[in-house]
């Protein structure tokens, strides 16, 4: 084969993966998802980028509820959203798949459930007041199955939120700082990153973990907690909760692209 055919070939082969690369690129938009409490209550998908929103499910049974939802969660290999609805000083368990609601049943803990995240098959939330401890929910089809799990936090921490990457690090926010920990191993002591009192709603998007406060978006800095500024929501909204998008292919292939590009230097 000649040099200039195999440079078309090559060029031809990388195209694929050079779009890849641009789409996760922080310049490209990472979309993430919120539970709005104000106005038309739903669930948004938020382009981090812009700050522009989109309608994605509703959620009537938030209007009938004593406080607007919460928790929110994206199990993304059924395609289907979990959070809490409060009444009263009950929780109920909510899954929203396809903008149909299904209140999958009332939970024990009477403390108010403001953070939530899905991994493994589990829907994974703390409680105000008592953030050493996780309900751990494993959803059924008309139900779920739960569990209480240590996971090393402060206990008088209050929410915030929490949000977890493909392999199970979870990240949290809460009024005792900004702390890491393992939900492989949910009983090891959280890792303290900052201290500093923060009660963002966070979400992780291709690129990396976004936060919400107020409408104000921002990236944030793993591995101190810093905020920088992406944009603002353009609508009229306020998010109770965020819920990761996760996307484990794109990453896996943006991967094996940059070893190509070490491999030709």
């Amino acid at each position: 084969m000649s040099r200039r055919a195999s440079l078309g070939l090559a060029s031809v082969l990388a195209a694929p993966l050079l779009a890849l690369a641009c789409a996760g690129s922080p310049a490209h938009a990472d979309i993430i998802y919120g539970l709005n409490s104000n106005g038309t209550q739903g669930i948004y998908e938020i382009d981090t980028n812009t700050g522009a929103t989109t309608l994605v499910a509703a959620t009537p049974s938030l209007a009938a509820a004593d406080s607007a939802g919460n928790a929110l969660a994206y199990d993304a290999a059924n395609n289907a959203f979990y959070y809490v609805r409060r009444t009263g000083t009950t929780n109920y368990f909510m899954r929203n798949a396809g903008g149909v609601e299904t209140t999958l049943g009332a939970l024990g803990a009477t403390q108010p459930i403001f953070s939530g995240t899905f991994y493994n098959g589990h829907y994974w939330a703390v409680r105000n007041g008592a953030a050493n401890t996780a309900l751990r929910l494993t959803p059924t089809a008309t139900g779920f199955t739960p569990a209480l799990l240590a996971i090393g936090l402060p206990i008088n921490s209050n929410f915030g939120d929490i949000a977890s990457t493909d392999a199970g690090l979870t990240y949290a926010s809460c009024t005792s700082g900004f702390f890491s920990f393992d939900l492989n191993t949910p009983g090891s002591p959280a890792t303290a990153i900052s201290l500093a009192p923060s009660t963002d709603q966070i979400a992780f998007g291709n690129s990396g973990l976004f936060a919400i406060q107020g409408s104000d978006i921002y990236s944030v800095d793993l591995a101190t907690g810093a905020k920088t500024f992406t944009a603002s929501t353009v609508a009229d909204l306020s998010f109770n909760d965020l819920a990761s998008v996760p996307t484990p292919g794109t990453l896996a292939l943006l991967g094996l692209a940059g070893l190509g590009a070490r491999r030709r230097r």
